[in-house]
């Protein structure tokens, strides 16, 4: 069993260790008084199932292959596509530590369920969802990207990975978001 000291909590003093047994007990004043706290329930929502941070690494390396998949083709729309479908790969990963593993309800969009689950990357949401159009605009072949916008959008995608990746780290260890809101 994992000491909640280790992640970056303090134990409380009441808390009875049975470290020989392997076991760790908490006294009933204690687990009374903290049943339904907001600490409780921050500490209950920060835990991450084994399979939530697989699927987040998962999700990550795609978008990361994607960025570099992005670098080797030559037309600009698959270009662009590509940079689009990396950031979008890293929403992903980002909602799959942030949101509960259940079935989902409401929309499917990971731009609109990423300020609800992460508020601080709302700006990020916000600039992504503002090129979808344009993304299948593109695909469709009726309007083209220009070099000065897959320039903007590399930038763009490299840091939102790099803030996604921080977000991942962070809830392995534990803790809560402390990024600031939506660097966009």
């Amino acid at each position: 069993m994992v000491d909640e000291g280790s992640v970056g909590h303090r134990t409380e003093p009441s808390t009875v260790h049975l470290r020989e047994k392997g076991v760790e007990q908490m006294s009933p004043t204690t687990a009374q008084r903290s049943r339904g706290t907001a600490r409780n329930r921050t500490s209950e929502a920060s835990r991450l199932e084994p399979s939530q941070i697989i699927a987040a690494r998962d999700l990550l390396e795609r978008a990361e292959v994607r960025l570099r998949e992005s670098d080797i083709v030559t037309d600009p729309t698959d270009e662009f596509s590509a940079l689009y479908q990396a950031a979008l790969r890293g929403a992903g990963a980002a909602l799959a530590v942030a949101e509960r593993p259940t079935r989902r309800r409401g929309s499917r969009s990971a731009w609109s369920r990423l300020p609800h689950a992460l508020p601080e990357m709302t700006g990020w949401a916000t600039y992504f969802a503002g090129l979808s159009r344009l993304r299948a605009d593109a695909e469709a072949g009726i309007r083209a990207v220009d070099s000065v916008q897959i320039d903007e959008l590399r930038v763009r995608v490299d840091e939102f990975l790099h803030v996604v990746e921080m977000e991942i780290v962070r809830r392995e260890q534990g803790k809560t978001s402390k990024f600031p809101a939506g660097a966009a």
